[in-house]
């Protein structure tokens, strides 16, 4: 029988009653969803001379440098969406499952003179996030970053793909929709980490199996939502995270972790990255 995963929880799952919590992640969510949580040109001056006047010669324009991105922050911007807007109220939003809950106490000190407020609940899925948010009617800032997937249905070995990605996709879209109903100017979306043995503790590698093998698709999917979404920005936690110790288990932040996943979302937003020491 194919294997289908439901749900991905901080510590092993215990069997039985999934229907109860479901009921008690969703009643959870709701709450804490619709209130959230606060956490605090220059003219020139040409000289005359008596030469004979030359004709113009076309000079190709001189390339914009790239910024050389900083030490452990290369690829962090997998794509850049609409720009922030200094005019902008200076408020995000970041709907989040236990891996972003890791920043409620760090991320907020790194954006002086930024209102921030987490909505979200260990566990939670898109749809119910969608429908605690569009229930609760509660605004959101001016940017929303999105920081879900993790918690999503798929199978292995990509049997029925095509269904698992049309029901994430249809999700995504609608939860995209949603935030900006409730008055994002600007939507981050966070790639999930591609967990290995390489890159996380020997005593998380029992999650491998349970639930990594489809991180991959989740991130497949968020990079062809921003083709859908030109406006919508890609932090890619993937493309920075694939080292030991920025988490304790295979998703979990350590404290390297949000240092450098704060700075990620820095980057999504449109902020400068500040260099995370030992990266």
């Amino acid at each position: 029988m194919p294997h289908i995963v439901t749900r991905l929880r901080r510590r092993h799952r215990v069997p039985g009653r999934p229907v109860l919590a479901a009921a008690i992640a969703s009643a959870l969510a709701a709450a804490l969803l619709a209130g959230g949580c606060s956490a605090p040109a220059k003219g020139a001056n040409r000289v005359a001379d008596s030469s004979p006047a030359l004709a113009p010669q076309s000079q190709a324009p001189s390339p914009t440098p790239t910024p050389t991105p900083l030490p452990g922050l290369a690829g962090a911007l997998a794509h850049a969406g609409a720009p922030l807007n200094p005019d902008w109220a200076k408020t995000a939003t970041l709907i989040v499952d236990s891996v972003g809950l890791g920043l409620r106490g760090y991320l907020p000190g790194r954006l002086p003179g930024w209102k921030v407020d987490f909505r979200g609940v260990p566990a939670i899925m898109l749809n119910v996030a969608n429908r605690a948010l569009a229930d609760g009617g509660q605004p959101v800032g001016s940017v929303a970053v999105i920081m879900i997937g993790y918690n999503s249905l798929w199978q292995k070995d990509r049997y029925r793909y095509d269904v698992w990605a049309h029901k994430f996709d249809t999700e995504a879209d609608q939860l995209i929709a949603t935030v900006k109903s409730l008055g994002a100017k600007k939507v981050v979306w966070v790639t999930l980490r591609n967990s290995n043995r390489e890159n996380s503790p020997q005593s998380s590698w029992w999650g491998l199996d349970k639930y990594a093998w489809y991180f991959s698709y989740v991130n497949e999917r968020l990079h062809k939502l921003v083709n859908r979404h030109p406006d919508v920005a890609l932090a890619d936690w993937a493309a920075v995270s694939n080292k030991r110790g920025v988490t304790y288990d295979i998703i979990h932040l350590s404290d390297r972790g949000r240092a450098l996943m704060t700075e990620v979302v820095k980057e999504g937003i449109g902020l400068p990255p500040a260099r995370v020491p030992g990266t």
